[in-house]
């Protein structure tokens, strides 16, 4: 069935909210960067995985379970969508674009 309307507009939120403000995972990123790699692609895992961390634990305190495998392909294709205009968010945060 898929996610409801309303837990859809609060995933797509969540991902507006991360993308206005990258400052705290991208600070977060220069903190924990190790020392091979870069802090773009750090700190969009790490905000990716905090917005869907953040959903999930929301999810589960609303409905008492963990979203099912039709919810979970729902969250996955919103995180696929919206995700690039995270990333630039964090790019031009960090003077990259």
């Amino acid at each position: 069935m898929g996610l409801s309307d309303g837990d859809r507009k609060e995933l797509e939120s969540l991902i507006k909210a991360a993308a206005n403000d990258p400052k705290v995972p991208i600070g977060l990123a220069r903190k924990m960067v190790p020392t091979q790699g870069d802090i773009e692609d750090f700190a969009y895992g790490l905000v990716s995985g905090m917005v869907i961390g953040n959903f999930i634990a929301q999810f589960q305190n609303r409905n008492g379970r963990q979203p099912d495998r039709d919810e979970t392909a729902d969250i996955l294709s919103i995180m696929m969508i919206r995700m690039p205009r995270l990333r630039m968010s964090i790019m031009k945060a960090l003077d990259l674009r």
